[in-house]
């Protein structure tokens, strides 16, 4: 890949001259050649990347009097006086390429020195690969977790942040690694002395299979998250976003958007996931999970304050259990206190 930058520009400079050979003379040009197409940058990056430039080794063979790019190739063009003289395109070294990228015509310059700039802006949306070190501009650790023994031994690999920083007020379940007891552990506060963020990419593997990958960000569940079983089948598929689902349609309280509202989350088309309800304080005020638009488990209320209960609710265990009548489980005072619980409750 450090040829790259080089074969971008060979890219850019190959759609310049098919523009020329375009706005050619038809006594310049047989009729019978291809005219150029106007292609996107973003289209000039995928076959610089895949295919590369014409004449490198391991690129798509082309038909007679076209170009990789769909344009006019030099040899259709023939030699002739007046017809267009295009460089030499066999690239296999550095100094070839500075070569053919110098050959240019005067009054191409312009129109390549854009298209440049659309590639660079290009390259820069390009998300970088994780380096072990740091993610999205946080430093990490990389951590190992080793759990039972023999055919059932698990080893998890994952990352947690070097330097405690404040979760957003808004993330309702935060993942934490437990140094002391040597786990995952999830909780809105924990203790920052023994617990750390979980923070970056994250792989669960049952004896040498993967079984389950995703990513952390500040704690909360980001990206895309995958579960497999032994054969490596999919078995279920997440996205998320800092915490929620990732297709959730949120509401606010101010223009601004700073302030969450509500979080109805959209699995598939489906209001399907955990659903969250916010004061405009930010603290919590109702949580639950939803399964295709219908109230499912336990449900629960809380004080504004937000770190008090105030109310358990309990409904069917999916979307189908439509005989199933809700009740409320329990009941607080402010103070925290049970004033109600629900004679279904079972004791022990």
């Amino acid at each position: 890949m450090r040829f790259l930058p080089i074969i971008i520009l060979s890219a850019s400079l190959l759609e310049g001259l098919h523009a020329v050979a375009q706005t050619t003379t038809p006594n310049t040009v047989p009729s019978s050649v291809p005219t150029a197409k106007k292609r996107k940058a973003k289209d000039i990056i995928k076959d610089a990347i895949e295919n590369g430039p014409v004449g490198v080794s391991g690129g798509p063979k082309l038909s007679a009097g076209a170009s990789a790019s769909g344009g006019v190739s030099s040899s259709a063009l023939g030699s002739k006086e007046g017809s267009l003289a295009t460089p030499n395109l066999n690239i296999s070294s550095p100094e070839d390429a500075k070569k053919f990228a110098t050959e240019t015509l005067p009054d191409l310059g312009l129109k390549i020195s854009k298209n440049f700039k659309k590639i660079k802006k290009e390259l820069k949306s390009l998300k970088k690969e994780f380096n072990g070190r740091d993610y999205e501009g946080l430093k990490v650790e990389k951590q190992v977790l080793r759990q039972g023994s023999g055919s059932r031994l698990t080893y998890s690999e994952f990352y947690t942040l070097r330097e405690y920083k404040q979760p957003d007020l808004y993330s309702r379940r935060l993942y934490w690694f437990d140094h002391k007891a040597n786990r995952i552990v999830e909780g809105i506060g924990r203790d920052k002395e023994r617990n750390d963020l979980m923070h970056g990419p994250y792989k669960k593997y049952l004896g040498d299979l993967l079984v389950e990958e995703g990513w952390y960000y500040m704690g909360t569940k980001h990206g895309r998250w995958e579960v497999y079983d032994k054969n490596y089948n999919l078995l279920n598929k997440e996205y998320y976003e800092k915490g929620f689902a990732r297709d959730a349609s949120i509401t606010y309280y101010d223009e601004s958007q700073k302030k969450i509202k509500e979080v109805l989350p959209r699995n598939y088309d489906k209001v399907t996931g955990e659903y969250f309800l916010f004061n405009e304080s930010g603290t919590l005020a109702e949580q639950g999970m939803m399964d295709d638009s219908v109230k499912v488990g336990q449900w629960v209320e809380y004080y504004p304050t937000g770190n008090r209960r105030k109310k358990e609710v309990q409904y069917g265990k999916d979307c189908f259990d439509t005989a199933f009548e809700s009740y409320t489980i329990r009941e607080y005072d402010e103070r925290g206190k049970m004033i109600f619980e629900s004679p279904k409750v079972k004791k022990n």
